[in-house]
């Protein structure tokens, strides 16, 4: 069996073995270390630490942990969480999504979880015996070079508003992050996190718009070879450079990026989130499936893991049918996510197109401009698969590529040989999001055109497992 194998084999296992694990539920006997002892502390700004470690927690869950470690060892009611971190308007999927996120933070540390109780409330569980464990062994992970001086706290709620804009996608939302990253970092050059988060704004770019230079995405992976020098330990840090060598198509490096990642952090959404993303790149789209599902296990509150999940089912060769039931969920578990909903579009238009999808999706680019810019591919497909040729060709020239971002649209149109030149030119990049149209179902027409076997021999040449 190749590495490639064992490592799929090995992932499958590890998602297995964790989505049969009941984590959440109540943890009987109570632990005899306080949440102080165990490492825990919180300063006057309000920020909680972990062995002198800060806790990157959003200002929701960083208030919700709070409560949790100041009631300690008692049942948090719901009452109480409306009352002392949302000011009394709180609702209960709001508190569910708080505590799904807070316990997906909490994960990497190991010492805590975060036990249910139908009817009452939440309460914070100190896991006694892996405090023990963990103090009693020899020490590991070097000290971090940035607890010697602490951001300051503006910055790190900077930091935060920052993830939460890379998270939105949108290219205003996409500037605004990479502003206010490159502002914290002037002011606190030590603060690995920042430049982590600028690095993640790179891959996040140079996925959904291209819009970057191979050169940068050299540069952000030199931002995280420092922070692997400053903080190695740091969550995200494996798993956002194998999505950076992805976009450089070094799958074969990528490969063991995600690897340690997904060993160093388990219950961590984005680490298989990512990996998926490489699955899919690397044509093995059933595992991808799997990587995306265990993903949307960790966080069902994730529209961004759900439309990636649809997108998998498709390139795993599933049932049609089965892939717009998925993409259906998707939008209705994500009503205002306008990526599920263009997503539905896209999978009603591949399924079954019909005019009235081309007229949603006009509807959405009217509604939704901030968006489009970075949904062009998908609403020029629907519009190409339903008919509207014309409209799909001035989506295309009005977003155009070096990138080849719109083959689909092209192949739709049998315009094929248009298509294939397109693809030659963005092989010549040498990155960006070529390996993932080129195995997407819309697409596999151009795999029968005669200059498909050179196209494919470079884009895809070291894979894993392969010699260099």
């Amino acid at each position: 069996m190749s590495d490639a194998n064992l490592a799929v084999d090995d992932c499958k296992n590890c998602m297995k073995y964790f989505g049969s694990l009941e984590m959440h539920n109540s943890s009987g006997a109570l632990a005899d270390i306080d949440p102080v002892s165990a490492g825990f502390a919180t300063d006057r700004d309000g920020f909680v630490s972990y062995k002198n470690s800060l806790l990157f927690l959003p200002p929701k869950e960083r208030g919700a942990f709070r409560l949790l470690l100041n009631a300690w060892p008692k049942i948090v009611s719901k009452e109480d969480f409306s009352k002392n971190v949302w000011a009394g308007r709180m609702s209960d999927e709001s508190l569910a999504r708080c505590i799904t996120q807070l316990r997906r933070a909490l994960s990497s540390l190991g010492v805590v979880q975060i036990d249910s109780f139908y009817g009452q409330g939440y309460r914070l569980a100190i896991l006694s015996d892996k405090v023990r464990r963990l103090s009693g062994a020899p020490a590991t992970v070097p000290p971090h070079k940035s607890d010697a001086v602490k951001p300051h706290a503006a910055l790190v709620e900077a930091c935060i508003h920052a993830r939460q804009l890379l998270e939105r996608r949108s290219q205003d939302a996409f500037s605004q992050a990479e502003a206010i990253l490159k502002n914290v970092i002037v002011k606190a050059p030590d603060y690995m996190m920042a430049k982590l988060l600028l690095a993640q704004y790179v891959a996040e770019r140079g996925f959904f718009d291209a819009n970057i230079q191979r050169s940068q995405i050299d540069d952000a992976l030199g931002l995280l070879r420092h922070v692997q020098e400053a903080e190695p330990y740091l969550q995200g840090l494996q798993s956002l450079t194998g999505h950076l060598l992805d976009c450089k198509w070094h799958f074969d490096e990528a490969r063991g990026a995600h690897e340690q990642a997904l060993q160093m952090s388990p219950d961590d959404d984005v680490a298989y989130y990512r990996y998926g993303y490489h699955l899919i790149y690397t044509n093995a789209s059933s595992e991808a499936v799997d990587a995306f599902r265990f993903a949307a296990q960790l966080n069902p509150f994730s529209p961004n893991i759900a439309t990636m999940l649809v997108r998998a089912c498709a390139c795993a060769n599933m049932d049609p049918a089965e892939v717009l039931a998925q993409a259906r969920s998707a939008y209705s578990s994500h009503p205002d996510s306008p990526w599920t909903y263009v997503n539905l579009l896209y999978t009603l238009a591949w399924v079954d197109p019909q005019p009235e999808v081309a007229h949603a999706a006009r509807h959405f680019v009217q509604k939704n401009r901030y968006a489009h810019a970075l949904t062009s591919r998908a609403v020029a497909y629907v519009l190409a698969r339903c008919g509207d040729h014309a409209g799909a060709l001035e989506v295309i020239e009005k977003h155009s590529s070096v990138h080849g971002i719109h083959l689909a649209a092209l192949v739709a149109m049998g315009m094929l040989d248009e298509a294939m030149i397109k693809v030659k030119a963005a092989a010549e990049t040498g990155f960006g999001v070529l390996p993932f149209l080129l195995n997407v179902p819309e697409n596999s027409a151009l795999k029968q055109h005669p200059d498909y076997p050179q196209v494919h021999a470079k884009v895809f040449s070291r894979m894993p497992g392969k010699q260099i």
